[in-house]
């Protein structure tokens, strides 16, 4: 292909779905805003145009109005409106629809729901227990837990006034929500209750917040992977007065809120709003103390008994039906409530925590099913499976639970109970998802945040073929501009400059002012000028082009860049260079700038091949002068090699690493340095963080395969059974209004 940099912008389509026209369904500020969004984006404006067309009319349009608005920080007036729909050149028809949306938003008031000891426990999130035969109150007895006196005392605060905000941190059926429902019940049972579903009824309350409230977030990860996510402004202006604010967390869910929002305001945001609150951790297990105390319990409630005679789970699980739920998955009657239960578990494992419709869950199943049980018609599968998945067991647990679409009498699709997606998280950790697992959940989920999260999922598989359609719909279809810049950092990966070129253009055009997509555009078309400068030589056979060529599609030039300033003397430049090759496992490079005398290069050399255990290649370069490896080989000679007993240390941190980007990080470090590769290949099919870029580092020092099938394996990764996708096979499209077009 002959590069063309100015090359003619391509006839793309880029859809905006339906439903965020759907303005039955704006209940907020934020909902109205984002229906407008949708509206002038799908009429191709941008909010300077929209200023631009409206200048000399009845209503001009500022933009620093229209953005308050669009944001949800202020309700937009009907004139306003008005000008926006006149710009917008919709119908005045459809004025009506619009206007009565927004008296909707502004007639809307967060519902209080009366005092706390009023409310049912288990419309408060707890689970129902297990049932026995003289069961006669919804909950068994409680069992007195540890940390129930610092829970009280962070909750009752020092008198002085003011609120508190107390999150309680632990796995699935701890007994968080428990504990925290007869916390406040102790000390607040007369407050009024707050249980919103959205963070946009607590923005609505934050410049006029009720008192002795207590505002009930159960689940928090809702609210802060909701957009927009709840702020620490906001918690803070609610606890100004006299309320409380109490939530429930996964330790996943913090890791996973922070790193979904990370690099960005709302990340730091989030940051700041947990260190603002008192974190009490609620352990797995129960200490000897609570084991006694439910022991004593147990003489006179059934229920703790039999839960404390349950095996292989912990007493709070037992008691929210866990073995049931197990049982219910590993026994099921038929394939096929087999395979919606393990779809949904799936999904869940990959980042969905929406409501699964009907039409994902079947598109999903055809992968789990054999080619026989494939025969019979979707209807009939759910007809199979829906059944026993949604069964009651032990009182009201189900493997899976009908949830609304946000309106009376609709199905918006079926949840997997917390327990249950937990331990299959566990049991399929390193289980490959069959390609129509991933299509059905690129192609059908409808909520940005989850298909984000699916998104980077499949690119910590190096499942590329998925990361390009997810990507493609986050851009097209929600504005997301990382998505764009991720989407044509993948495209240059792969060789297909025009298409990132296009990609950024569009997303520039939407975004004129944002001079970070307009230096990642003149960036990409540099490098595209770069590459095919270089393709001739490379074509033609010349090792160090194609080797050249195949480094600036893999890392995007950076490598090439670092290593001519550091070659013209700049010290920063050369140890950044550095770093990214020990980071690519460029052990051949390394050498040569050792050997030449960079002590960057000799210094990370020498650290490597400590962690590796490499005496004799330490030794060889400490008897030619060698002063970096010199100082590594005493510290073997005083501290020894790396002993045998690092599978305990493997074991353990691959136990925390699914919860923890950081111990995930150590763990694939130690499974490089052992050069453990099927720990390591096993870690990238369990989506662990950075096991993908440590397993090529790997095969990159090993120097077993060629540059060019690594490069290949950089961009184009791997299909959904784990095999290389082969090369030159046609990229990913989007259906019939492919996005991206093939080349």
């Amino acid at each position: 292909m002959t590069a063309n940099l100015d090359c003619q912008r391509r006839e793309v389509r880029v859809l905006t779905p339906q439903r965020y026209l759907d303005l039955s369904r704006v209940r907020s500020r934020t909902d109205l805003g984002a229906a407008l969004r949708a509206l002038y984006e799908h009429k191709g404006l941008s909010l300077a145009e929209i200023e631009k067309r409206s200048r000399g009319s009845r209503q001009e349009l500022k933009r620093s109005t229209l953005s308050d608005a669009l944001n949800g920080k202020t309700l937009i007036n009907p004139q306003v409106l008005m000008g926006v729909l006149t710009v917008c050149d919709v119908p005045r028809g459809d004025y009506g629809q619009w206007l009565e949306a927004r008296s909707r938003v502004a007639a809307w008031q967060p519902v209080i729901e009366g005092r706390f000891n009023e409310a049912s426990p288990l419309a408060l999130g707890i689970h129902s227990a297990i049932v026995t035969s003289d069961t006669t109150d919804d909950l068994p007895a409680y069992v007195e837990r540890d940390f129930d006196f610092q829970l009280r005392t962070a909750l009752a605060g020092n008198g002085l006034g003011g609120g508190y905000f107390v999150i309680l941190v632990g796995g699935s059926s701890t007994g968080k929500t428990r504990s925290l429902y007869e916390a406040v019940h102790d000390v607040a049972p007369d407050w009024r209750l707050l249980q919103p579903a959205a963070a946009d009824e607590l923005f609505e309350l934050k410049d006029n917040p009720p008192n002795r409230t207590i505002f009930w977030l159960d689940e928090l990860q809702h609210f802060l992977g909701s957009q927009p996510p709840l702020s620490s402004e906001c918690v803070r202006a609610l606890t100004r007065k006299e309320n409380i604010v109490v939530g429930t967390l996964w330790p996943e869910h913090i890791s996973g809120a922070i790193a979904m929002q990370a690099a960005t305001d709302e990340g730091e945001d989030v940051r700041r709003l947990l260190r603002s609150a008192t974190m009490i951790s609620v352990p797995d297990t129960f200490t000897p103390a609570e084991l006694k105390s439910a022991r004593d319990k147990g003489e006179q409630d059934s229920r703790i008994r039999v839960a404390l005679e349950t095996r292989d789970t912990g007493l709070t699980q037992a008691l929210a039906g866990g073995p049931a739920l197990v049982l219910c998955w590993e026994q099921a009657p038929n394939p096929y409530a087999k395979a919606l239960i393990t779809v949904a578990a799936d999904a869940h494992r990959l980042g969905v925590q929406a409501p699964l419709n009907e039409d994902l869950l079947t598109e999903a199943m055809f992968g789990y099913l054999k080619t026989a049980q494939r025969v019979r018609s979707k209807e009939e599968w759910l007809a199979k499976a829906i059944p026993h998945a949604t069964r009651p067991l032990h009182g009201d647990v189900s493997a899976l639970s009908p949830a609304d679409g946000g309106r009376a009498g609709v199905l918006g699709g079926y949840m997997i109970a917390d327990y249950l997606a937990q331990h299959l998280r566990r049991r399929r950790r390193t289980e490959p998802v069959p390609h129509e697992a991933w299509m059905a959940l690129v192609t059908r989920t409808d909520r940005a945040v989850d298909l984000r999260r699916v998104a980077d999922s499949a690119a910590a598989r190096l499942r590329f073929r998925y990361v390009e359609p997810a990507l493609a719909r986050l851009v097209g279809e929600f504005g997301d501009c990382s998505a764009a810049t991720e989407l044509a950092e993948l495209l240059i990966r792969q060789d297909r400059f025009e298409q990132a070129v296009d990609v950024l253009r569009r997303q520039l055009a939407v975004r004129p002012r944002d001079r970070d997509l307009g230096e990642r555009l003149m960036r990409t078309q540099e490098l595209w000028q770069r590459a095919e400068e270089i393709r001739p030589g490379a074509n033609a056979g010349d090792p160090v082009a194609r080797e050249r060529l195949t480094e600036i599609l893999s890392d995007g030039g950076r490598c090439d860049d670092l290593r001519v300033r550091a070659d013209d003397g700049d010290t920063i430049a050369a140890e950044q260079l550095v770093e990214r090759l020990v980071d690519r496992g460029c052990l051949r490079e390394l050498r040569e700038r050792a050997d030449h005398g960079d002590k960057y290069a000799a210094e990370a050399l020498a650290d490597l091949y400590l962690a590796w255990g490499d005496v004799d290649l330490l030794q060889a370069r400490a008897s030619r002068g060698d002063e970096a490896a010199e100082l590594r080989l005493s510290k073997v000679r005083a501290e020894g090699v790396r002993s045998s007993g690092t599978e305990s240390e493997v074991a353990k941190l691959r136990a925390a690493a699914g919860g923890d980007p950081g111990v995930a990080r150590q763990l694939c470090t130690v499974l490089f340095e052992l050069r453990d590769e099927d720990g390591l290949r096993t870690e990238l099919e369990a989506g662990t963080h950075s096991a993908a870029a440590l397993l090529i580092a790997l095969y990159t020092a090993q120097e077993v395969i060629p540059p060019e099938q690594l490069g290949r394996l950089r961009a184009f990764g791997l299909a959904a059974d784990g095999e290389p996708v082969t090369p030159g096979s046609e990229p990913m499209t989007f259906g019939k209004d492919q996005l991206w077009p093939t080349i």
